[in-house]
């Protein structure tokens, strides 16, 4: 308020009673896979699959982890995703000077997996002069070239393509299911020309990056994801395993607290009890899963269940427990029995199996104490991010009574629409202050938190008369 010298009215609006908690994203899932395009190592925001696939090109488990997963995320009701590209292709891209001396991109020839960018190389010369042992032999071919791939330092040629035209080089190369590259961005226009002389300096792939799944984490810290999910990778990957539990530590320690999960390997659906680690922050699920595609069937890791686990739990409240919900899935690489079933539970990872479709066992974490629960988890996550959100607009404002009346009522509030929404039974809440703490500018919330939990038992008892 300003000096009051000249007479007036003056006023002094206290807007303390107006404050309350924001509101909160508890589904948003964070993902790290190799994708065919799209930006490497940043977080691109998007909502539906269709976004995806403009975004990040088709899926192919082999060498495309993102998309797979993705489908697999959105198709169990996952909604907003942050999803990170790590890793890219080498590439080569043929172009032709036009009439007005630009260069057109004509195709591209594009490494099938991440990697150094002068891991390959193409050379691109005249047929008959590549066909020397062949019976015609003959002055050079005007409607032919030689496409010769080579590897690393090597000087002899992985691949080689006799071609007539763009159009029969990117034919001939996708067709070859175990070729090194693949072919994309064909120039309908320029389609029938053929291929321009290259050597082997210029023909070149560059652009290529080693795939980083923790350098991909670190570009999500900083994001709000409550949900964390390494695309098609498993616990037997130990530097996978290591660098998401890292990941959870650091973002815990930054108040971006989140939940990891993981799927087991396709060769060890029940990996040893020791080799589970005891985390409140980490799902393990298992088995693996199967898809199809035109009636071909592919084994996938545990790693893919782990998306589809992401985007149910994303879709829920965080009261609702996962146990007993079903997933949109085509098959599973393991259909335990019960024996197996129970030492999967007992070794702490949530299970899928075959029971009227695909049902998760139980929702738990790989934590053996308190945590055990993925809900517990869920509703303290949630309330850490409601007191933050009710305590932070207080910061700098009179460390008195009335300030921290008002605090109790936001924080009141606050509580109050979670008991509402059933993620608490009931609580206990008192704000207060010493003399020497108003001194020190702390404030004291303590609370009292009563979550709820889920019926994961049903006990009958029968009487007949």
């Amino acid at each position: 308020m300003s000096e009051m010298i000249l007479p007036g009215t003056y006023i002094e609006v206290r807007a303390e009673g107006l404050i309350s908690a924001g509101r909160i994203s508890t589904g948003n899932i964070g993902i790290v896979g190799t994708a065919s395009k799209g930006p490497v190592n940043q977080p691109v925001l998007i909502s539906s699959l269709a976004e995806a696939k403009e975004e990040f090109g088709e899926g192919d488990p082999s060498n495309a982890t993102l998309m797979t997963a993705l489908e697999l995320i959105y198709k169990n009701g996952g909604r907003t995703v942050y999803a990170v590209r790590t890793g890219q292709r080498s590439q080569y891209t043929f172009k032709i000077a036009q009439d007005d001396q630009e260069t057109t991109p004509v195709l591209t020839l594009q490494a099938r997996t991440s990697g150094d960018a002068d891991n390959l190389k193409i050379k691109v010369s005249e047929a008959s002069k590549d066909l020397e042992n062949s019976d015609t032999g003959g002055s050079p071919s005007t409607d032919k070239v030689t496409v010769k791939l080579f590897e690393g330092n090597k000087t002899k040629e992985t691949e080689s393509y006799t071609v007539t035209s763009f159009q029969d080089l990117a034919t001939q190369v996708n067709d070859q299911a175990d070729s090194l590259i693949s072919a994309a961005d064909l120039n309908e226009a320029l389609k029938d020309t053929l291929p321009p002389k290259v050597d082997g300096t210029d023909g070149k792939f560059e652009g290529g990056q080693d795939i980083d799944y923790p350098a991909g984490l670190a570009a999500l810290e900083k994001e709000i994801v409550n949900i964390v999910v390494l695309a098609g990778q498993d616990i037997k990957q130990a530097k996978m395993l290591e660098a998401l539990q890292t990941h959870l530590k650091t973002t815990a320690n930054i108040k971006r607290e989140r939940i990891g999960v993981i799927g087991t390997s396709l060769e060890e659906a029940i990996p040893p009890a020791n080799d589970i680690p005891a985390d409140d922050r980490l799902i393990l699920v298992t088995p693996g899963i199967v898809t199809k595609t035109a009636d071909i069937k592919t084994n996938l890791s545990g790693g893919y269940l782990a998306a589809a686990v992401a985007g149910v739990i994303s879709s829920l409240p965080v009261q609702t427990s996962p146990t007993n919900k079903t997933l949109v899935l085509e098959g599973l690489t393991t259909e335990f029995n019960s024996g197996e079933l129970e030492k999967c539970v007992q070794n702490r990872m949530l299970t899928v199996e075959k029971r009227n479709g695909f049902r998760i066992v139980k929702g738990i974490t790989t934590h053996n104490g308190a945590w055990r629960q993925i809900t517990t988890r869920r509703i303290v996550d949630y309330a850490i991010y409601g007191v933050r959100s009710s305590c932070d607009p207080y910061i700098g404002k009179l460390n008195n009574t009335r300030v921290r009346s008002a605090m109790k009522a936001t924080l009141d509030g606050f509580l109050t629409r979670m008991v509402d929404n059933e993620a608490l039974v009931s609580y206990q809440l008192d704000v207060s202050a010493t003399r020497a703490q108003e001194i020190a500018g702390e404030t004291m919330v303590t609370m009292t938190l009563m979550p709820t939990f889920s019926i994961d038992f049903v006990k009958v008892t029968m009487y007949l008369s």
